[in-house]
């Protein structure tokens, strides 16, 4: 599997001019040495898809669901009967267009 590159070198190196630097060691040093990676980081291979399913399932299944949770904002277990879910999906309650919104 190859590595995401999000830019050539020559972007890079145009994005870095735009900034007034020459390096990304440049562009960073501002930052204290400790914050930055000294080597390569100690990460496992790669797995496939049905692998990390496995592996999610596995951890999800060490989660305990509480009877009563004190954290509001629908963070709990509840009913919503169907026609409220039916309503609240019409087209015009889902709009990012509110009438008091400074145009």
């Amino acid at each position: 599997m190859g590595s995401y590159v999000p830019s050539t070198k020559a972007e890079q190196k145009e994005m870095l001019a735009a900034v007034g630097c020459e390096t990304m060691d440049e562009l960073f040093s501002a930052l204290p040495s400790q914050m930055l990676l000294q080597g390569p980081l100690n990460l496992p291979a790669g797995c496939s898809q049905a692998e990390t399913e496995r592996t999610v399932r596995k951890m999800a299944k060490e989660n305990q669901v509480f009877e009563t949770i004190f954290r509001g904002a629908g963070a709990y277990r509840h009913y919503i009967p169907a026609p409220v879910r039916q309503i609240t999906a019409k087209e015009e309650f889902v709009t990012a267009y509110t009438p008091y919104q400074a145009e």
